[in-house]
């Protein structure tokens, strides 16, 4: 195979449980392992790449959970675990399982300069809001579009408020006057 990497210098110290590797490469000999730190299981590990298509990166894999606990002396405000890419994407994903942000409270913002800075939400299924309060609160404009049915239900009240209002329906006929049907 040619690019093929080779390393005189390797160095592991192990064990029966597992090994910790300085030097290391991997089966294909595509990148090299500035250190690498394995258990038993070869599907647990940390590995440090130094070089190749891989370089510069940390991967950390666990058959099992990963548990990161932190802030036990910290003051509240404080951060207590900050993830930070300076370039490149955050992708949090659970391919067979729910994603769950639990916090006193949940902020999320989006800060890109215009044309970026916009926030999504998307579902192939619902998507649903439950609160006490929510107050949508648009600076330029906002548009409710639904291409089914949409309700609008105030128990106590319903109220709207604006300097026009165009409202158009099946059951408006343009040739009638206002009050007759």
């Amino acid at each position: 195979m040619s690019g093929e990497k080779k390393n005189f210098w390797t160095q592991v110290i192990g064990a029966m449980n597992g090994a910790i590797s300085f030097g290391g490469l991997p089966k294909d000999k595509g990148v090299t392992s500035s250190v690498e730190i394995q258990g038993l299981d070869g599907r647990h590990f940390i590995d440090l790449t130094e070089d190749g298509e891989r370089e510069g990166w940390t991967t950390v894999n666990a058959p099992g959970a990963i548990n990161i606990n932190a802030g036990e002396d910290l003051e509240k405000g404080q951060n207590g675990i900050f993830l930070n890419s300076e370039n490149g994407d955050i992708i949090i994903r659970a391919r067979d399982g729910k994603v769950r942000i639990e916090g006193t409270d949940v902020e999320i913002c989006a800060q890109g300069k215009d044309p970026e800075g916009n926030f999504w939400v998307s579902s192939n299924q619902s998507a649903k809001i439950d609160s006490k309060n929510i107050t949508l609160d648009a600076k330029q404009s906002l548009k409710l579009l639904s291409t089914g049915f949409m309700t609008i239900n105030g128990k106590l009240g319903t109220q709207i408020l604006s300097s026009i209002i165009h409202g158009v329906s099946c059951a408006t006929d343009p040739d009638k006057k206002p009050g007759q049907i």
